[in-house]
């Protein structure tokens, strides 16, 4: 037995998927840390600057990536290993979209800026935060991970994040040192990017190549869907903070911000549990669709059980849990929490029906059409109710717009359900 586990984690793929987990947890908590400390030092008004700022950002972040994070990836995963002239190719093709793509956020954004109502601290915020870009157009986590190769830009992530937390605690002292938080904040991904680029060039002897305007044409529409995906699902997260931002105070933003990061930290839990729920379920509903959803209904009975316990316990110490994580300023608004945490559970349930059974099933395109209403009823649901209530509409908005997802996934469901049983009745008669 000894031997056959050894065996099992000196297993390249094994290995491989412990150092993404790890690098995916990294990249999560570890800005968490700082999280207690920034809101406090900041204040409501300047948090809620920096929260405008990074949610910009983090829309032109998407755009900046653009899905070459699994279609690159792919290519690299399928390429013959002495094949460095088209691992350069698909190196150069991802790099020169990035930019082109970085060139066209940065002139949005400084568009955006010119032509909005923010203050100008925020808007020196946006372009200090957008320092990020440049990590991220750099950045080669598709390449190791194609190459199964994460242990190197894990533990430079690792390295580069604790750097940025350690100056952060150093040097950010005050609320004027707002900027000085964006620099750090933005100096990690620039830093594995720098690490990741030497470490590539030393191990795959990757360059730069010559490429046609077509052959980059073509690498971004090979991540086009990928992309589109990707911009709903931060839209759908991320648009609350937006049109706050545009109706609301600063002060009123970074409240909100900094109260949303509590079912935020329950979704990181849930996430990780999902990603191994879903191989699970993918092979269950390949062999019977009945079972395989029976499968799933009985896991969603007991994770129902365990993150509606920690949502009622939260829900209870609401105003104490607040104040401990991020101060009295923070705790004043501490009831729009409720909302959020029926928005969470609601997540959790869409996520058993649209993901671990549609897709699950290999029904793709349906719970495309699901979501993308979803994503819809978000943007809709938060200008009308963020317009009339500020942040309680923020915070009821993702409710309603979960409810009517939930509705579609189960309409959408039910039809699946009957189509797979006039299916297996048509066999049973042959």
């Amino acid at each position: 037995m000894k031997m056959l586990i050894l065996e099992f984690w000196k297993k390249k793929e094994v290995q491989n998927g412990m150092w993404l987990y790890f690098l995916q947890i990294c990249n999560t908590v570890i800005p968490l840390v700082t999280l207690p400390y920034i809101t406090r030092i900041l204040g409501a008004s300047k948090y809620g600057m920096f929260s405008i700022a990074i949610n910009l950002v983090g829309y032109l972040q998407a755009v900046v990536e653009y899905g070459f994070g699994m279609s690159a990836t792919r290519k690299v995963a399928l390429l013959e290993i002495d094949d460095g002239n088209r691992l350069n190719k698909i190196f150069s093709g991802v790099i020169y979209s990035r930019i082109i793509l970085f060139v066209i956020s940065f002139i949005i954004s400084i568009v955006y800026i010119i032509g909005s109502h923010l203050t100008n601290e925020t808007g020196i915020c946006i372009v200090l935060l957008e320092l990020t870009l440049i990590g991220i157009s750099l950045q080669l986590n598709w390449l190791f991970q194609g190459k199964q190769e994460m242990k190197f830009i894990s533990i430079s992530s690792i390295i580069a994040r604790s750097i940025s937390v350690c100056c952060t605690f150093i040097f950010v002292k005050r609320p004027q040192d707002i900027f000085v938080y964006c620099i750090f904040y933005a100096a990690s991904p620039i830093l594995v990017s720098v690490m990741g680029i030497i470490f590539a060039y030393s191990r795959y002897q990757v360059r730069l190549v010559k490429l046609t305007l077509k052959e980059i044409i073509d690498e971004l529409k090979s991540g086009w869907y990928v992309f589109t995906t990707q911009l709903s699902s931060k839209i759908f997260g991320a648009i609350g903070i937006t049109f706050l931002g545009i109706f609301s105070t600063d002060i009123e933003v970074g409240i909100y911000s900094a109260v949303q990061k509590i079912p935020y930290i329950l979704l990181l839990i849930w996430t990780p549990i999902s990603q191994v729920l879903y191989p699970i379920s993918s092979k269950k509903m390949s062999v019977s669709f009945a079972d395989g959803k029976r499968f799933i209904y009985k896991m969603r009975k007991y994770i129902f059980i365990l993150f509606g316990g920690i949502a009622f316990f939260i829900a209870i110490f609401a105003k104490m849990v607040i104040s401990i994580l991020f101060g009295y300023e923070y705790a004043v608004q501490y009831s729009i929490i409720y909302p959020l945490l029926i928005w969470v559970l609601l997540g959790i349930n869409n996520n058993f029906w649209g993901i671990q059974i549609m897709l699950g099933s290999g029904h793709d395109k349906e719970y495309s059409r699901c979501f993308q209403l979803g994503v819809l009823c978000t943007v809709i649901f938060n200008y009308i109710l963020i317009y009339i209530f500020k942040s309680w509409g923020a915070a009821i908005a993702p409710v309603l717009s979960e409810g009517v997802l939930a509705v579609a996934l189960f309409r959408q469901l039910r039809c699946i359900e009957k189509s797979v049983l006039e299916l297996s009745l048509k066999m049973m008669n042959r």
